[in-house]
């Protein structure tokens, strides 16, 4: 994905006050990823590219008041002047880079926006997608809905096609008291009767094992195109979402990329203790997405 994604398209990189974010910057440039322009107090991005003796000789510096909202509308506003194809999370607290990008005057659209993980996991044989497990905290089965169809439309774009969807729950059995399981009853059925996206299976639900595992399936009775082949897993919630996903990051040694979807542009939400890597393969995704629009 990141040799596929090499491109001059310009990203924002929205208050790149830390180390990290810094040295993604020079990694993203050296991979020839994108034109990387910062977004922040020019003072203070100088003062930290020089202690960690980076040069940014050749980088643009949009330079904001040492504010991080400010920062982030200052990034919406060249995103809406067509100065922008991505946006990608500096040293920020994620409330104060989404708050301005989801206001009414920001960059919202018709769509819900969520949140697409893509995992590299070393006893999967395939790239395993997650959502949503950063954006949508308790989402009804009509906001699930709309999350599967961002992520499969992200999915189709990244050439990732004939897709297997899970949806997870703690049981596979349809319990009245959980939720998960109804608002996945009711998905799969309206899929069934009216395919949410075309050339897609969605099955569930399923328990983490039975998705993951064709024989944990076979063994509990469950027999299904979907167990043990996965392309996608739709969680219950975010809570489930976001600790699967840390479980593969520290349990697991998994790599992962990951990408707002339904805004005006793709957005890499990083966390500020994800590796360079990580970040660098977060922003090959989005450039992906923003290479192959809707």
């Amino acid at each position: 994905m990141i040799e596929e994604a090499k491109s001059d398209l310009p990203l924002g990189v929205v208050y790149p006050l830390s180390a990290p974010a810094l040295e993604t910057v020079f990694d993203l440039i050296k991979r020839q990823l994108c034109t990387p322009i910062l977004i922040g107090p020019k003072k203070e991005i100088e003062e930290l590219a020089a202690i960690e003796e980076l040069s940014l000789d050749g980088i643009q510096i949009v330079d904001t008041p040492k504010d991080p909202i400010l920062a982030t509308k200052k990034a919406v506003e060249m995103v809406k002047e067509g100065k922008l194809a991505v946006l990608m999370k500096g040293s920020l607290h994620t409330e104060d880079l989404m708050g301005p990008i989801v206001h009414r005057d920001g960059l919202r659209t018709d769509k819900r926006v969520s949140h697409l993980f893509l995992f590299e996991l070393a006893r999967y044989h395939k790239l395993l997608g997650v959502t949503d497990a950063v954006v949508n905290i308790t989402p009804n089965a009509q906001l699930k809905r709309e999350i599967l169809a961002n992520s499969l439309d992200a999915l189709k774009r990244l050439s990732i096609s004939n897709v297997k969807v899970a949806i997870i729950a703690a049981t596979e059995v349809i319990n009245p008291a959980m939720s998960s399981t109804t608002d996945a009853k009711e998905i799969v059925d309206e899929h069934i009767a009216h395919p949410i996206f075309p050339d897609t299976i969605i099955e569930g639900p399923f328990g983490f094992d039975n998705a993951i595992s064709a024989q944990s399936a076979r063994t509990k009775g469950i027999y299904s195109k979907v167990a043990g082949d996965p392309d996608l897993l739709l969680m219950p919630d975010l809570q489930v979402g976001n600790i699967l996903y840390k479980s593969f990051v520290y349990m697991a040694g998994a790599e992962c990329a990951g990408t707002i979807l339904g805004a005006q542009v793709p957005i890499t939400l990083t966390s500020r203790s994800d590796s360079v890597f990580s970040r660098v393969a977060s922003t090959a995704m989005a450039i992906l997405l923003a290479k192959n629009p809707q």
